[in-house]
Order: C-alpha cells, then structure tokens, then sequence
C-alpha cells in the first residue's frame, strides 16, 4: 500500500504538471483496500476526487453550471492519471470506481449528499456496493477536504439504528468457510475447483465488521487493525 500510495503521488505530480487544473482545491481520494492500507500486489484501482466550487455546488442554476465546468476539467486529468497508474500495473477497476468517472469527481457537498442518501435510506444491495466508499483516504491535494467529509460522515451515522443494522446484516450475510466437522467449504468455481476465496470468506469478515465499529464510535482511522484498537478502546472507556 505504501509503494502504491507513492506511485500514485508521483503519477498524479507528473499530471498535474501537463493539465492546467482549475485553481480550487481538491483532493484524490483512495477508496476500498488502498484507502485502508491493505493491498495486495494483484490488485486494481479504487479512487476518486473531491473538489470545491467558488459559488458552492447545488445553490443556484449558475453554481450548477460552475461546478459541472470545474468538472469537465478534472475528468481528463482524472483519466490519465487512471491509464498511467494502469500502465504501472495498477489495474483499472472494472467496475469503474475511479476518478474518471462523473460519479465519482464530486465537489464536497455532492459527496455529502451521496452519503447522507446511504445513511438516510439503507438499501442492502447500495450500502453493499457502497461500503468501500467509507474507507476513503486522501491521497493528494487538499486533506482538509476528506477531513471534512469524514466528519459530515460521522454526524450522518450518529443516531442512525437502522443504517447501523443494515451494514451489521450485509456484514453477517457472508459466514466462514467452515464445515460441519473439521472441514472447509469450498467454491464451485469450475475454474477453481476446491479453492477458497481467502478475500471474500476469511479478510472480509473482520474488515466489515470492523468498518461498522469505527462508524459507530466515530473512529476516523482506516486501516481495519487500527479501527479494531481504536473502538475496543473507546468502547471499554467508562
């Protein structure tokens, strides 16, 4: 994760000397297991951007307008940087969560509002595809906006039992490949006969589990480990 996050710096440095990026702050994020600090050496693209508007995205019809301009800019950019980080072996996603794509080069209040729409009505399916989003990290440009957003996170989740509830159960939807007696259940995979998805079946029960106790103590850190100390710490805190 570390030889990647500096590979990802000098990548998006190289690019910025090429493109001249609109003079608003913004902020690369890492989304999934580069934004916890837990990537493999196989591994593709997760990342996005967060940028301000001058006028402030979503007020007005011509706020509107600045903010889509603003993103026109950063969507080339976006995209080599994208091919270049490919390049180097860093795949691109196939599910398009990069910051190439629209959805995903938002202004502040746009993330806010993807967010607060998640915690404000829960749908298993869009908080299980949605959950790597909540492990975001920045990577480079201004901190302060990821900061921001983390903390607009944690107001949004605080006092929400529902929201909680639907990630407990999304988490506890996918049980140990454990038999019966003393065996492993394997997967059907004719590509694969008796292999077990060691990220699916064994790394990703404590990662949600421990997303969901970082959200619920408002632990800011990422790293799956670190939120585990962290909220057993304030959890056992009088």
């Amino acid at each position: 994760s570390t030889l990647i996050d500096h590979l990802t710096v000098r990548v998006i440095e190289l690019a910025c000397v090429e493109f001249s990026l609109p003079e608003v702050d913004w902020c690369w994020l890492a989304f999934g297991s580069e934004g916890r600090f837990e990537q493999t050496f196989s591994t593709d693209q997760d990342n996005g951007i967060i940028f301000t508007s001058a006028g402030g995205a979503g007020v007005g019809r011509d706020d509107k307008a600045e903010t889509e301009a603003l993103r026109q800019v950063f969507l080339p950019f976006a995209a080599e940087v994208n091919q270049r980080l490919d390049a180097c072996g860093f795949r691109l996603c196939k599910g398009n969560i990069m910051a190439s794509n629209p959805e995903l080069c938002l202004t502040l209040e746009e993330w806010e509002n993807k967010f607060a729409d998640w915690v404000r009505t829960p749908d298993p399916v869009a908080l299980l595809n949605g959950s790597i989003f909540f492990d975001f990290r920045p990577l480079f440009g201004k901190f302060h906006l990821a900061h921001r957003l983390r903390l607009t996170l944690f107001q949004q989740v605080r006092g929400n039992p529902l929201f909680m509830r639907m990630m407990a159960q999304n988490a506890l939807s996918v049980l140990p490949p454990l038999g019966k007696i003393r065996d492993f259940i394997t997967d059907a995979e004719p590509n694969h006969p008796g292999a077990i998805d060691l990220k699916k079946y064994g790394a990703r029960l404590f990662v949600d589990a421990a997303r969901i106790f970082a959200l619920a103590q408002g632990v800011p850190n990422t790293n799956t480990v670190q939120r585990l100390k962290l909220a057993s710490a304030k959890l056992n805190t009088p």
